[in-house]
């Protein structure tokens, strides 16, 4: 079955699945050509019969979601949007930055004048580049919905003139940065009405639900707390909710379709669960429906048989749960020196020329060898849980040593033979700084042995923790 997935930037990708594949499966195979590893905060859109936005459920089959078009036609869509200094990746924190241009062209992220003048300069640095008044261009009419005036203009422009020399990617960062600031920040929109017949936009963000009206100006605010139960019945949606008066109040949602009404109704769950949910329930991720076929099949064959299953969600990682996943998942793949040193740069490994005679520097090889090789030791003293803190305790009975001790103390059995644990032993490991000090002095050692004590490095080539061998 042939797939077109449309990106946030307009450009259309083909992805060939199988004819029963799930929605996981064609969004893995877009986040793999990618080279996406933080895959649950996107999603696949498509457009229902009443042009309604709906989200593909990952794990249930792609035809019986979308009527057996073919060739199906989606969108790569951020589902959940976090902080940026959350995002791991580079090409997840560009995806994100396309997704919210999107957004605020169709001005559904409000903004005073002072943040869209900053945000026009920011959005023209990332598109155009350093300023050049031939080809600058700036969106502060479709950020604000007026017209700029001449002190406006001559204000972004003195901001684009402040960001000369800043990268594509850093500049992306600042405006998510910025975005992120506003108030309906990764909020998801569905178009309702209410008992009355009035239209509203009922958003769908971290915190709560905000009831708005068609320009997006705040009715009613629901926080979760206050939320004791959501159903769907049809086309409707019901929230009961609880006053200070300790009073129920039942808020009715009528949508235009059915679909539209699940769309609305999984929205308060799995956002609920994504930002304010430790881990995701049972009770949540394996919730389903069946067709009729399958719900004959449970009565006369086997009550837990999958035939004709739906799951309702498909949420199974929450916001903290996806960002230690992806953290791992880089850090097995090799990405160490992103994760604990990000922002720094990575040493060189250019052999490194003399002032004398051109060729390369034995002492300086040496040394950089045995940076690696502290790095490598660094690695295996980290905690395989966490990847932050190092190994300091030992599992009892059996001796493993791979865990810091906050990670210990939650676990019950050891995770690499699963015996139980009767009780965790605190070791004393050597430290990296002293780790470092024996190098330092190993090199030192070698420079002196072979007589090179007198020889002088080029220190502008080397960072800080590379001036080993200069003496």
């Amino acid at each position: 079955m042939l797939c077109y997935i449309t990106r946030p930037d307009s450009v259309i990708m083909e992805v060939e699945v199988d004819a029963k594949a799930n929605g996981e499966d064609c969004l893995n195979k877009v986040c793999r050509k990618l080279g996406i590893i933080e895959t649950d905060y996107f999603g696949l859109q498509f457009s229902g019969g009443k042009g309604e936005n709906l989200w593909l459920n990952l794990r249930n089959r792609i035809s019986q979601q979308m009527d057996n078009l073919t060739p199906c036609r989606l969108r790569l869509r951020v589902k959940f949007f976090v902080e940026p200094h959350l995002i791991l990746q580079e090409q997840t924190r560009h995806l994100f930055f396309l997704h919210i241009k999107q957004e605020i062209h169709s001005r559904q992220l409000q903004m005073s004048p002072e943040q869209a003048e900053e945000l026009s300069a920011l959005l023209a640095q990332a598109e155009f580049g350093d300023y050049n008044q031939n080809t600058a261009e700036y969106c502060y009419t479709q950020l604000c919905g007026e017209e700029p005036s001449q002190a406006t203009i001559n204000s972004i422009i003195t901001r684009h003139r402040a960001l000369e020399g800043l990268s594509a990617a850093s500049t992306e960062y600042q405006a998510l940065q910025l975005v992120s600031t506003l108030e309906h920040y990764g909020v998801e929109w569905h178009w309702a009405r209410d008992g009355e017949g009035q239209k509203l936009a009922v958003g769908v963000g971290p915190e709560g639900i905000s009831v708005c009206k068609q320009d997006f100006s705040l009715i009613n605010r629901v926080t979760y707390p206050i939320i004791q139960i959501a159903t769907q019945s049809g086309k409707n949606v019901y929230l009961t909710i609880t006053k200070e008066t300790t009073n129920s109040v039942v808020l009715l949602f009528k949508l235009v379709s059915t679909r539209a009404a699940s769309g609305l109704y999984r929205a308060i769950t799995e956002t609920h669960a994504f930002y304010r949910c430790d881990t995701v329930t049972n009770a949540v991720m394996m919730q389903y429906s069946r067709d009729f076929k399958g719900h004959l099949a449970s009565l006369f064959l086997n009550e837990n048989i999958s035939l004709g299953k739906k799951y309702i969600f498909d949420i199974r990682r929450t916001s903290k749960e996806v960002y230690d996943h992806a953290r791992r998942t880089l850090y097995n793949a090799g990405y160490v020196d992103f994760l604990s040193r990000a922002g720094q740069r990575s040493p060189s490994h250019s052999p490194v020329k003399s002032s004398e005679g051109g060729a390369s520097c034995d002492s300086c090889q040496q040394s950089r060898n045995l940076q690696e090789k502290l790095q490598r030791l660094r690695e295996a003293l980290l905690c395989m849980l966490c990847c932050e803190e190092q190994i300091d305790s030992a599992f009892c009975p059996c001796g493993h040593m791979v865990c810091c001790q906050n990670c210990a103390n939650q676990l019950e059995s050891c995770p690499v033979c699963r015996s139980e644990v009767d009780h965790i032993q605190h070791v004393y490991l050597p430290t990296c700084a002293s780790l470092l000090n024996l190098a330092v002095s190993e090199s030192t050692h070698l420079a002196v042995h072979r007589g090179l004590s007198t020889h002088n490095c080029p220190s502008k080539d080397y960072s800080t923790d590379e001036k080993l061998c200069h003496t």
